[in-house]
């Protein structure tokens, strides 16, 4: 957003001047940003668009990564719309708008796209976390579970019954910027989101399926339920979906393998700081603890065995 804004900035205006002139020199380019910042923090937190910012500066024009995407539309649009009035139309779409577009933020999320009726979100670029499949997730289920009372108010104003779906893939894509002079969008290309469209496409109104690949990322936390294997245009065969109902109320392990526990060796020196900090905390003593690491190295087992 800001790497446009500064993009199609008109050049700065010279402003007259003169000993007598009273009216403080004011750079229009910096001005106008300034405006658009503004207008850019009542959409999006003031938090991620930082992030979103320093972001910009390392992304390449094009790259390979994996990405969880979210597609969510709102089903019966179509009849609900031939119905009403179009500013009537238009007023409701943008109260669902807000349920559908917040959860995404609220775990840092990218909304790429707004589709008259949908949304496409992407965890994992430009900004990466480790657990964007989960933060997906979430996302998806605070949308299906929080529009359920602006249903009843749509239902009680409008007398009109309209529901959402989300679907979920998580795969390797090549995200950028793409298009032409006259138009640019950051989109993400490749088989995976094709995927990704089709869950939602074939996902149940009010409930969110999620591909094979994003259901083995996240089994561990939350409740699934197995569907049958769905058609998609251009494979041989067959691909199986999940239903994601709800966060488990006790989550299983991410890391490691199912079902197999290991002793911890090795780590006497660290585990008997860390114990010795828990002691401590027993008699009302707060310390602050930094584990670091190269990534396999055992901190999360560490921290297992203190738990």
């Amino acid at each position: 957003y800001l790497a446009a804004a500064e993009r199609d900035m008109p050049p700065g205006i010279p402003q007259p001047t003169s000993e007598h002139s009273a009216v403080p020199h004011v750079d229009e380019p910096t001005f106008e940003l300034d405006n658009f910042r503004a207008r850019l923090e009542q959409y999006i937190p003031k938090e991620l668009l930082a992030k979103l910012e320093g972001a910009r500066n390392d992304v390449a024009s094009s790259e390979r990564r994996v990405v969880t995407m979210l597609f969510c539309d709102v089903t019966g649009s179509t009849s609900a719309a031939e119905r009403l009035d179009p500013e009537e139309w238009a007023e409701i779409m943008s109260g669902a708008f807000e349920h559908l577009i917040s959860p995404i933020y609220r775990y840092e999320g990218t909304l790429a796209r707004l589709m008259g009726d949908a949304i496409l979100a992407f965890f994992g670029a430009p900004i990466a976390h480790e657990d964007d499949p989960q933060r997906a997730v979430l996302a998806g289920l605070d949308i299906v579970q929080g529009i359920r009372s602006y249903q009843a108010e749509v239902k009680a104003r409008w007398n009109l019954d309209f529901g959402v779906r989300v679907g979920i893939n998580t795969g390797l894509v090549v995200v950028g910027e793409v298009g032409s002079d006259m138009r640019v969008e950051y989109t993400a290309m490749g088989d995976a989101i094709n995927l990704a469209a089709r869950m939602e496409q074939t996902a149940q109104t009010g409930a969110m399926q999620v591909s094979e690949d994003t259901y083995n990322l996240v089994a561990p936390l939350f409740e699934c339920e197995s569907l049958d294997e769905i058609e998609v245009k251009g494979k041989l065969e067959p691909v199986p979906a999940y239903r994601v109902t709800s966060a488990k109320g006790v989550p299983g392990r991410l890391r490691g393998i199912e079902g197999l526990r290991t002793p911890l060796v090795g780590r006497d020196s660290e585990m008997s700081l860390l114990r010795g900090v828990l002691e401590r905390l027993n008699h009302g003593r707060g310390s602050i603890v930094c584990l670091t690491g190269d990534a396999g190295m055992g901190k999360s087992g560490m921290l297992e065995e203190l738990r």
